[in-house]
């Protein structure tokens, strides 16, 4: 019996030796969460106990990407406004933030990230029980589970467009088939919210919208030969920077909407400031400031600083 024991032990121990492996090796997001539930009565919050693990572990081991790649670190904060306990409905708003690391070839230990997508959802909203089991489902739509997929994919296209061009629209167009497959009135996806606030098939149709291309290729330029560049060919990596920003700029003033450009420059300007301030032209924040208009103030502060 003991040896018997001993066994049973032994294959215990390589079981999860070889789970972890494999869940470190096919993980694509590395997702943290953060619940504020502070505006809803308290037993509706004892309903969302388990919420913050669940949603970590459900996006931290599901497969986005195709392929095998480094986890993406993303940061997702839920924000409770509203309950109805009879049918288990939740309002919230929904931050989004994924970075990705900027190329340092030097591995001096200077491990630097860049935002890559960051959106601020204001009109979530789902229905969740804590005693569903989370399980992901490509082919059927659902409130709660559609609305993760939905900006894992976005991430994970944001992601592939930064090392290629366009190389991100198998996951936008997953992003948009979730959109789809919306059949019931739910806030945020379809309606248009009025003004500057896209819903979520606004957003990725936008980036598939052929008119948008030279958009990604900016984004690309900016990430790729820009950022990536940085450490090896400062001057030029500046360079490729400004013309990749004025790229983005044109597209922006021939299009009567641009919601992903606005993300791009709201996410971007503090990065794009500091990038210039040993530029050795200040006039460059000037520029800077045309082509970035509602980020004005960032580039004009800057400019005070730049040598």
């Amino acid at each position: 019996m003991q040896s018997q024991f001993k066994w049973f032990l032994i294959v215990v121990v390589i079981y999860f030796s070889f789970t972890d492996k494999t869940y470190s090796q096919y993980q694509d997001l590395k997702v943290t969460v953060t619940v504020d539930a502070s505006l809803i009565p308290a037993d509706a919050q004892e309903k969302l106990v388990n919420f913050k693990r669940r949603v970590e572990e459900y996006l931290n081991s599901n497969k986005y990407h195709d392929e095998k790649i480094p986890p993406i670190n993303v940061a997702m904060q839920f924000n409770f406004t509203g309950v109805n306990l009879t049918t288990l409905s939740y309002d919230a708003k929904l931050f989004v933030t994924s970075q990705r690391e900027v190329y340092n070839p030097f591995n001096n230990g200077q491990q630097k990230f860049s935002i890559a997508f960051r959106f601020l959802d204001e009109r979530i909203e789902f229905i969740y029980n804590d005693n569903i089991p989370l399980i992901k489902n490509d082919q059927r739509f659902d409130s709660f589970l559609s609305l993760l997929d939905y900006y894992a994919y976005m991430i994970v296209g944001y992601d592939e467009d930064s090392y290629n061009p366009k190389g991100g629209n198998r996951y936008f167009q997953k992003a948009l088939d979730i959109c789809n497959k919306v059949s019931i009135n739910l806030k945020g996806w379809n309606d248009t919210g009025g003004g500057a606030k896209a819903s979520r098939m606004q957003l990725v149709q936008e980036l598939l919208n052929i008119r948008f291309d030279n958009f990604r290729y900016g984004y690309f330029e900016y990430m790729y030969t820009g950022l990536d560049s940085l450490s090896l060919k400062r001057k030029g990596a500046q360079i490729n920077i400004l013309d990749a920003l004025e790229v983005i700029s044109d597209i922006k003033k021939s299009e009567v909407k641009s919601f992903n450009i606005d993300i791009f420059f709201d996410s971007k300007a503090t990065e794009i400031a500091e990038i210039f301030l040993d530029y050795g032209d200040r006039e460059v924040y000037d520029f800077l400031g045309k082509i970035d208009f509602a980020h004005q103030s960032v580039y004009a502060d800057a400019k005070k600083r730049a040598r």
